[in-house]
C-alpha cells in the first residue's frame, strides 16, 4: 500500500561549499515544489524542520540516523524522502560555463522500513563551443555568475526527471475518488527554447469532458483558463509579458469538476524557460 503523507527530511551536503551558497537546501526547496505536484499530503518543508528543532533535531546528518520509529512518531507521517548532495560545482571561465549538482534520493516507508524508490543522479547545465553564437555565450555566462539562479536552474531541471520516476498515488485513488481524468497534455513547448516577451505559450488537454479546464505555470501564474472546443479538448496559451520574472516553471494542467475535485497532470517534456528579456 502506497503511503499516505510524505515528510522531505532537510537534505545533507557530504561536499564542501566554497562560495557559501548551500546548494542542499536550495535543492531540497526545489524538489519539495514539483513533488507538491504529485498526489501525495505533504508535509510543509517549514512543518518538518519545527517539527524536528522541537525534538532538538537541527543537525541534517544526525536526522538521517534515526530510526524509522522516531521519525513517524516525531512527523506523524507515513513516509520521508531522503536527499544526500553528493558534490555540486559551478565553474564560469573562458567559453565554458558548467553547473552540476550531483544527488541520492530515497523514499522510506515508516511503517514497513521498505525503500520504495531511490535513485543516484547527476544533473548537469553546460555552455560553451557548442553554444550556437557569441551572444549565447556570453549571456550563459553572465546567467552563470549569479550561483544562485544557475543551481536553482539545475535543481529544477534535476527535480521534474525525478517527478517522472516517483510513483504517483493519484493513479492509485482514481478508481476510489474518481478524479477528473486527463490522459493527455501538449505544448509548443521544446527543450532548450528561450521564450522572450510576446511569445506565447500554447497548451491543450485532453480527458473527461464537460469540466473546468485550466493551466498553471510554475506556482506564479496560476488558474490560466482552457476552453472545452469540442468534447474532451481543452485548449489555452498565454502570452510572455516584459514584467515576469521567472527562469523556468512547470506546465501543470487541471480538470475540475462540479463537487471541486481536481485532476492534474504535468507537461514532462520541457518546461518553459524564460530569455533574459523576460527576467531582467
Amino acid at each position: 500500500m502506497q503511503p499516505h503523507s510524505v515528510a522531505i527530511l532537510p537534505f545533507t551536503l557530504e561536499a564542501p561549499d566554497p562560495e557559501k551558497v548551500s546548494p542542499h537546501e536550495l535543492f531540497r526547496d526545489c524538489f519539495y515544489n514539483y513533488f507538491s505536484y504529485l498526489g501525495y499530503v505533504d508535509l510543509p518543508l517549514k512543518t518538518v524542520d519545527q517539527k524536528l528543532s522541537q525534538a532538538g533535531l537541527t543537525d541534517s546528518s544526525k536526522i538521517l540516523e534515526l530510526s524509522r520509529e522516531e521519525l513517524r512518531k516525531i512527523l506523524g507521517v507515513d513516509a520521508v524522502i531522503r536527499g544526500r548532495v553528493l558534490s555540486a560545482s559551478n565553474f564560469t571561465g573562458g567559453i565554458h560555463a558548467e553547473t552540476s549538482i550531483k544527488a541520492k534520493i530515497d523514499m522510506l516507508d515508516l511503517r514497513t522500513g521498505d525503500t520504495l524508490w531511490e535513485t543516484e543522479h547527476k544533473e548537469m547545465a553546460y555552455s560553451g563551443i557548442l553554444s550556437p553564437t557569441i551572444v549565447d555565450i556570453i549571456q550563459d555566462q553572465m546567467d552563470n555568475a549569479n550561483v544562485h539562479q544557475a543551481y536553482f536552474k539545475v535543481a529544477e531541471t534535476f527535480s521534474v526527471n525525478m517527478m517522472k520516476e516517483i510513483p504517483d498515488p493519484a493513479d492509485s485513488w482514481k478508481e476510489n475518488i474518481r478524479l477528473p481524468e486527463i490522459t493527455d497534455i501538449e505544448t509548443n513547448l521544446k527543450p532548450n527554447l528561450k521564450l522572450k516577451p510576446r511569445d506565447r505559450i500554447y497548451v491543450s488537454l485532453k480527458g473527461d469532458p464537460g469540466l473546468t479546464g485550466y493551466f498553471d505555470i510554475g506556482s506564479w501564474k496560476s488558474n490560466i483558463p482552457l476552453k472545452e472546443i469540442v468534447p474532451g479538448l481543452y485548449t489555452g496559451s498565454y502570452t510572455i509579458k516584459t514584467s515576469d520574472k521567472v527562469t523556468s516553471s512547470l506546465i501543470i494542467g487541471s480538470l475540475k469538476n462540479k463537487n471541486g475535485l481536481t485532476g492534474k497532470k504535468f507537461y514532462k517534456t520541457s518546461m518553459a524557460q524564460f530569455g533574459p528579456s523576460s527576467t531582467h
